[in-house]
């Protein structure tokens, strides 16, 4: 088998595809490092609802692990510049900031607890209530990770969005033995 030298044409068109492949490669890179956080935290937060067990808590791993696992699947095929990655990966992080909300909002309202202990608690003449002290920090953790969960799942879903049209022109425009070259290498 013989092998003819790249016209410069045929280097323009790789030139172009690696191009257009950088920010779905970038956009895979940070959905599997993601996912495999999804995982591992999916996995912690589900050996710790069992320990309870705590029905909300398996339910947020079983989310949580749930989305890793999708997202690692559809990594591999948003390297690929398949457009309907970009959708699955974007309603992957919408489901989990549904979930992380959901739990949040339980943990503030009906699922919210203080240990009787706290109330009764001894403080002395310090003036603290310690069952006040730890309905409050509550408050500030949860409502810390809506906002977090917000921002974080919120942003990562719009960012994943805005690759669909990325990933439409990179099928379009970069021919499919330049497209070959580009993802084997690993741009």
């Amino acid at each position: 088998m013989s092998t003819q030298p790249l016209t410069s044409e045929d280097k323009g068109a790789l030139q172009a595809a690696a191009e257009l492949h950088r920010p779905l490669a970038r956009a895979a890179a940070v959905g599997r490092s993601n996912a495999l956080g999804y995982v591992i935290f999916g996995g912690l937060t589900l050996l710790m609802g069992v320990s309870g067990p705590d029905v909300p808590g398996l339910a947020i791993g079983v989310i949580l692990t749930g989305v890793g696992v999708g997202q690692l699947r559809a990594v591999p095929r948003l390297k690929h510049g398949d457009p309907e990655a970009t959708r699955t990966l974007a309603r992957n992080e919408l489901l989990l900031m549904a979930g992380i909300i959901g739990y949040s909002v339980l943990k503030l309202t009906v699922l919210r607890e203080v240990d009787p202990a706290l109330k009764q608690a001894d403080t002395g003449d310090l003036g603290l209530d310690l069952g006040e002290l730890a309905d409050s920090l509550t408050t500030a953790v949860y409502s810390t990770f809506i906002a977090v969960t917000l921002i974080y799942q919120g942003g990562l879903s719009l960012y994943y969005k805005r690759r669909r049209p990325m990933a439409e022109r990179y099928l379009a425009e970069a021919p499919e033995w330049a497209r070959e070259v580009v993802e084997s290498v690993g741009h």
